[in-house]
């Protein structure tokens, strides 16, 4: 039966109250009556009273809440009619104290919810059966002393639940939480606890659960969480730093919790430091369910969790998690929940995760990522294709497993990623270098070739390329064909003469050149030597025809060995060697080796090169003297 204050006038409720319960008293119809008057705040407390001596079978539940009232009616706890009420809710009232002792009549009783009133303190001075009691939402400052005077005895030996959260605590010790043999969930959310003293929760002996999240802990002390019947701990949202290890001890902290089943650390600071971590988690070894939502981890360092054999669910919600190590969920055999979402996850692949991990996980959460759709999440994108429909589920896909790189599939769900097999083949890096060892190595062959075939022509390139630098950057003439009667002394053997007379004097005496020659220039009766020192003398240069009959005949040999006194005196550029036909090594004489190293020398070509030759050889006997040296 409910009553509020959009139902009627206060002056009709005690009949009204009356006539409904009696008809289901007379029925038998409501075997768990439930009398509900919120919002009243105007209520008639006389009317209500009278209503309530009227009733002959007592009410199960009867919640009387958000009226106003700052004292608690004498008469609800003293009425035969609440004999036997097993609930009792006075929340959103405004209370400033109260006294268990007023329901040490109300022998069923399991549940009293004092909430969100204005309670400072309260105070329990004889024993009561209660099996649940609901404080939160007040301003409690102190607790009282739940030990009967001067004793070890309870007051409230079968109070199983606690729920302290939202009040003003700001210091708790194992003192204040002696004489409770059977509570199983304390709850101390939303105080202002600072510091956690060691063995504070010791002294519960069945003591199951404790949430202690929102009090911004600055310091957690050893031994601060030492139960041996703990199995569930809530410490989240205290954003506490588990990187500062001057405000607790990492190798302590869950070591005397050895039933620990479930932890929750969300909105806290851990670190991606191996060390720290393995030495939290490591005592662990019964924990079935770890939440680590919103934790600031960047990275997690493998193995981490190998300790945490029995760990069924794992949330590591709202991270800043990019990838992770493929060891990071090794031997977690057990592990059957797997929440990623909200991480900065661009690329899940074939080693993401060991082999078998993604056929045991019943619930796998991957969205709300940073998903990068190139062909590198090309398997991630068949496996959610292809796998059983049933297991694992992966929540809340399609709809929020969406492509954010490259730009153009932007906002692009991945479920509509198609790329073809053919497009994602990889390159292999292999035959890259293949391609780029055999181009080299045929650019290698080619220059080769073309070095061989056409050495002559590189020289004589090379030979004309430097003299015309020489041209080009004026350097002072020393003397000129102008103070010579010939232009050239011509020096070959008798086995050359053939060409020298048809070929090589006509072509060069056409273009204006004198050249000196023994057989047709030297003074009749006088000597060799003598005739060729004279004549060496009117010549402005000295040409040299090599061949292997040249470095056989010891005649050419004496005349190249009498010149390189010319050489020596007016530079390298007074001679011009041509190479009419290739020297055999065996023929070449040191002489010859010395003029050919030092001196640029030019070589006969017939054919496609005969027009760059003559170039090269009327070039060099214009060239004047004294230039810098030049090397080909």
């Amino acid at each position: 039966m409910i009553l509020s204050n959009a139902m009627m006038g206060c002056s009709k409720i005690s009949v009204i109250l009356f006539i409904m319960c009696f008809e289901c008293l007379m029925c038998k119809r409501c075997p768990n009556q439930t009398i509900q008057i919120s919002g009243e705040k105007n209520l008639n407390i006389t009317y209500f009273e009278n209503a309530f001596s009227g009733m002959e079978r007592g009410l199960q539940k009867i919640r009387l809440e958000d009226n106003g009232w700052t004292v608690v009616p004498a008469f609800i706890f003293s009425s035969s009619t609440l004999i036997n009420t097993l609930e009792i809710h006075l929340g959103r009232n405004s209370f400033s104290n109260f006294s268990l002792k007023g329901i040490t009549s109300l022998k069923n009783l399991t549940l009293l919810d004092m909430s969100e009133n204005k309670l400072i303190t309260f105070i329990i001075s004889m024993i009561v059966d209660i099996e649940t009691l609901i404080l939160h939402k007040n301003d409690i400052v102190r607790l009282p002393s739940f030990c009967v005077k001067n004793s070890n005895a309870s007051y409230v030996p079968r109070l199983k639940s606690l729920n302290l959260g939202d009040n003003a605590l700001s210091n708790i010790d194992n003192n204040m939480f002696r004489c409770l043999p059977s509570l199983e969930i304390l709850q101390l959310n939303e105080n202002r606890l600072s510091v956690l003293l060691p063995s504070t929760f010791d002294v519960m002996p069945q003591l199951r659960k404790l949430l202690i999240e929102k009090n911004r802990f600055i310091k957690i002390c050893r031994e601060a969480f030492k139960s041996i019947s703990l199995q569930s701990l809530h410490i989240g949202s205290n954003y506490f730093h588990f990187n500062n290890l001057e405000r607790f001890d990492p190798d302590d902290i869950f070591r005397h919790t050895p039933k620990l089943g479930y932890l929750d650390l969300t909105n806290s600071y851990l670190p991606s430091n191996y060390s720290i971590l393995h030495k939290m988690f490591g005592p662990l070894s019964n924990l079935t369910e770890l939440n680590l939502h919103s934790c600031h981890l960047r990275w997690i360092p493998p193995k981490v969790f190998q300790s945490l054999r029995s760990l069924k669910r794992l949330t590591l919600q709202g991270n800043s998690l990019t990838s992770w190590n493929n060891k990071l969920f090794e031997k977690m055999t057990n592990l059957r929940y797997l929440n990623l979402e909200g991480n900065y996850i661009s690329l899940i692949n074939e080693s993401s995760f060991p082999d078998g991990m993604l056929n045991r996980l019943e619930t796998l959460d991957l969205s709300n990522n940073h998903f990068a759709c190139t062909c590198d999440l090309m398997w991630f994108r068949d496996w959610i294709r292809n796998k059983n429909p049933n297991l694992p589920e992966l929540k809340n896909f399609p709809q929020r497993y969406v492509c954010i790189y490259p730009e153009k599939m932007h906002r692009i769900l991945l479920k509509d990623y198609n790329p073809t097999k053919e497009s994602c083949t990889p390159w292999n890096p292999l035959f890259t270098i293949a391609i780029t060892l055999a181009s080299f190595t045929v650019l290698c062959l080619v220059l080769i070739l073309t070095a061989y075939k056409c050495h002559s022509n590189i020289r004589n390139y090379c030979y004309l390329f430097r003299l015309n630098t020489l041209k080009r950057k004026g350097y002072i003439r020393l003397n000129s064909s102008e103070d010579y009667e010939y232009h050239a002394f011509v020096v070959y053997c008798d086995a050359d003469r053939k060409w020298v007379h048809n070929i090589f004097l006509p072509k060069l005496e056409n273009e204006g050149f004198k050249l000196c020659i023994h057989f047709r220039d030297f003074d009749v009766g006088v000597s060799k030597t003598e005739n060729v020192d004279t004549y060496l003398k009117k010549c402005w240069k000295i040409i040299v025809i090599m061949s292997n009959e040249f470095a056989k005949s010891e005649w050419c040999q004496w005349e190249l060995e009498f010149s390189q006194d010319r050489r020596r005196r007016q530079g390298r550029n007074a001679f011009l060697p041509i190479m009419l036909k290739t020297i055999n090594s065996k023929h070449m004489i040191s002489p010859i080796r010395t003029l050919l190293k030092t001196t640029p020398y030019v070589t006969h070509q017939t054919g496609v090169g005969e027009d760059l030759f003559w170039k090269a050889v009327i070039e060099g006997i214009q060239k004047p003297l004294g230039n810098p040296p030049v090397a080909v």
